[in-house]
Protein backbone atom coordinates (compact mmCIF):
# COMPACT_ATOMS: atom_id res chain seq x y z
CA UNK A 1 0.00 0.00 0.00
CA UNK A 2 1.39 3.42 -0.98
CA UNK A 3 1.17 6.87 0.48
CA UNK A 4 -2.14 8.76 0.39
CA UNK A 5 -2.75 11.20 -2.45
CA UNK A 6 -1.85 14.68 -1.08
CA UNK A 7 -5.01 16.22 -2.54
CA UNK A 8 -7.21 13.79 -0.63
CA UNK A 9 -5.85 14.87 2.75
CA UNK A 10 -8.31 17.41 4.20
CA UNK A 11 -6.94 20.85 5.11
CA UNK A 12 -8.03 20.42 8.73
CA UNK A 13 -5.45 17.61 9.10
CA UNK A 14 -2.73 19.78 7.60
CA UNK A 15 -3.32 22.44 10.23
CA UNK A 16 -1.80 20.29 12.99
CA UNK A 17 1.61 20.40 11.27
CA UNK A 18 1.40 23.91 9.88
CA UNK A 19 -0.33 26.48 12.08
CA UNK A 20 1.77 29.64 11.67
CA UNK A 21 2.97 31.71 8.71
CA UNK A 22 6.56 30.89 9.66
CA UNK A 23 5.82 27.16 9.40
CA UNK A 24 4.09 27.73 6.04
CA UNK A 25 7.15 29.59 4.80
CA UNK A 26 9.57 26.90 6.01
CA UNK A 27 7.49 24.06 4.54
CA UNK A 28 7.03 25.77 1.16
CA UNK A 29 3.31 26.50 1.15
CA UNK A 30 1.89 28.73 -1.60
CA UNK A 31 -0.74 31.11 -0.16
CA UNK A 32 -3.10 33.44 -1.98
CA UNK A 33 -6.03 35.68 -1.06
CA UNK A 34 -9.28 35.81 -3.02
CA UNK A 35 -12.03 38.41 -2.67
CA UNK A 36 -15.45 36.85 -2.25
CA UNK A 37 -17.09 39.91 -3.87
CA UNK A 38 -14.99 40.97 -6.87
CA UNK A 39 -12.83 37.87 -7.29
CA UNK A 40 -9.47 39.68 -6.99
CA UNK A 41 -6.78 37.03 -6.59
CA UNK A 42 -3.44 38.00 -5.02
CA UNK A 43 -0.37 36.05 -3.94
CA UNK A 44 0.47 36.40 -0.24
CA UNK A 45 4.08 37.29 0.55
CA UNK A 46 4.67 35.11 3.61
CA UNK A 47 8.04 36.75 4.35
CA UNK A 48 6.31 40.12 4.58
CA UNK A 49 3.56 38.72 6.83
CA UNK A 50 6.23 37.25 9.14
CA UNK A 51 8.05 40.59 9.27
CA UNK A 52 4.89 42.64 9.96
CA UNK A 53 2.72 40.31 12.08
CA UNK A 54 5.39 38.04 13.56
CA UNK A 55 6.30 34.39 12.99
CA UNK A 56 3.52 33.00 15.21
CA UNK A 57 0.71 34.73 13.28
CA UNK A 58 -1.86 32.38 11.71
CA UNK A 59 -3.87 32.83 8.49
CA UNK A 60 -6.27 29.99 9.32
CA UNK A 61 -9.93 31.09 9.49
CA UNK A 62 -9.04 34.73 8.81
CA UNK A 63 -10.52 37.30 6.46
CA UNK A 64 -9.33 40.77 5.54
CA UNK A 65 -10.64 43.68 3.50
CA UNK A 66 -10.23 43.53 -0.27
CA UNK A 67 -7.41 45.73 -1.55
CA UNK A 68 -9.12 46.65 -4.83
CA UNK A 69 -10.10 50.31 -4.92
CA UNK A 70 -13.87 50.67 -4.55
CA UNK A 71 -14.51 47.07 -3.49
CA UNK A 72 -16.14 46.66 -0.10
CA UNK A 73 -15.68 42.88 0.02
CA UNK A 74 -13.53 40.62 2.12
CA UNK A 75 -10.81 38.22 1.05
CA UNK A 76 -10.35 34.67 2.26
CA UNK A 77 -7.00 32.91 2.34
CA UNK A 78 -6.31 29.82 0.26
CA UNK A 79 -3.21 27.66 0.32
CA UNK A 80 -1.49 24.88 -1.55
CA UNK A 81 0.74 22.67 0.57
CA UNK A 82 3.69 20.85 -1.02
CA UNK A 83 2.37 18.00 -3.16
CA UNK A 84 -1.08 19.52 -3.65
CA UNK A 85 -2.29 20.42 -7.14
CA UNK A 86 -4.68 23.27 -6.27
CA UNK A 87 -5.37 25.83 -3.55
CA UNK A 88 -7.93 25.19 -0.81
CA UNK A 89 -9.41 27.55 1.78
CA UNK A 90 -7.52 27.86 5.03
CA UNK A 91 -10.60 26.91 6.99
CA UNK A 92 -10.36 24.42 9.83
CA UNK A 93 -11.50 24.23 13.47
CA UNK A 94 -9.23 25.79 16.05
CA UNK A 95 -7.01 23.16 17.68
CA UNK A 96 -7.99 22.26 21.21
CA UNK A 97 -6.15 24.19 23.87
CA UNK A 98 -5.68 27.33 21.73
Amino acid sequence: MGRPNPDRVPMRYRRFKCETVDQMLQQGWDVQSKCTTCGLLMRVNLRLVVRIKGPRFSLWNRKTRCRRIGCLGFTEFQAKAPGMYWHERLDAPWPEGK
